[in-house]
């Protein structure tokens, strides 16, 4: 019976939403709760109260981290809303900015000089130069590659922004990737960009099925860096950010190529810590320093 109403939903979602990101997550938030439901209440959706949803929203609550359930329980009320029961809705508990502890310049560097094969390499500079989110790999087409004009095409972004300037670092790792890219194990799958060139999907793009490629490539970049913390691929775009405005980068520059319709998203990404800011006036007033040494001062005064 949740078979049915989970593809029932899927076509729903289909109709609805344009990014297959968002369809994905609120279908597999519907098909954890109704896991849940199963399991813990020996209930089908048929059945749902309120206190149902009450109920899964206090499990949330006490086992994920609060941003984790602002998707997790938002994806509870459009399904509730699709089953035409706005009774079950639950309130959301808002998002928490977190500062997380970004990767350095220093850092940004090592990431990039981990890639080792030309796919590893079109991906980290697609990531560093691009911010390209990890679901947005699997639109990435070469009939979309404008080289002349450095544009980028993508066919479904989450922001609904569909261009991205092609930098010239991105256009000499797009290049030589097309000289080792395999060749599609099917022809209808000839202008996909990434070719998966190892394991049972080899010869396959990448699709929503394999969504978690960017992911695990991600990590064995980090892992050839020699990095020991967790690095991931939503580390990367706040990290690229934040050292865009450490290095005085024009915020409009960051928001277009972020594809961030309010400049106050931009900002959000900033994840400058007190190292950093310590790190940029000891370099920048270092010279300082050093010509305005006043007799008896430490530090000369103008």
């Amino acid at each position: 019976m949740n078979e049915e109403i989970i593809n029932k939903y899927y076509r729903y979602l289909c109709g609805k939403y344009r990014s297959n990101q968002t369809r994905d997550n609120f279908l597999k938030f519907a098909k954890l709760f109704l896991k849940w439901l199963s399991a813990e209440k020996n209930k089908n959706y048929k059945d749902l109260k309120p206190c149902d949803t009450q109920e899964y929203k206090a499990f949330c609550l006490d086992h994920y981290k609060i941003n984790g359930n602002v998707g997790r329980l938002n994806g509870i009320n459009n399904f509730v809303d699709y089953l035409g029961k706005p009774e079950l809705r639950v309130t959301v508990p808002k998002s928490v900015q977190v500062n997380k502890v970004v990767l350095s310049e220093k850092e940004l560097a090592r990431y990039i000089q981990g890639a080792e094969t030309p796919l590893q390499k079109l991906i980290v500079i697609y990531q560093v130069d691009g911010l390209l989110r990890p679901g947005e790999f699997s639109n990435l087409r070469i009939s979309l590659h404008d080289i002349e004009n450095q544009m980028l095409y993508l066919n479904d972004t989450k922001t609904g922004d569909k261009s991205v300037i092609l930098t010239p670092r991105m256009i000499k790792v797009y290049c030589n990737y097309l000289k080792h890219r395999l060749t599609p194990r099917y022809p209808e799958h000839n202008d996909y960009l990434i070719i998966i060139d190892q394991g049972s999907n080899y010869g396959l793009p990448i699709i929503t099925t394999r969504s978690d490629f960017i992911w695990r490539q991600t990590k064995k970049i980090a892992v050839n860096a020699g990095f020991k913390r967790s690095i991931y691929p939503y580390l990367i775009k706040p990290s690229v950010i934040t050292d865009g405005f450490n290095q005085q980068m024009n915020p409009k520059i960051l928001q277009r190529q972020a594809r961030h319709k309010n400049i106050q998203t931009t900002l959000l990404y900033d994840h400058s810590s007190d190292e950093m800011v310590k790190d940029y006036f000891n370099k920048k007033q270092e010279k300082i320093y050093s010509e305005f040494k006043y007799q008896g001062d430490e530090v000369g005064y103008s």
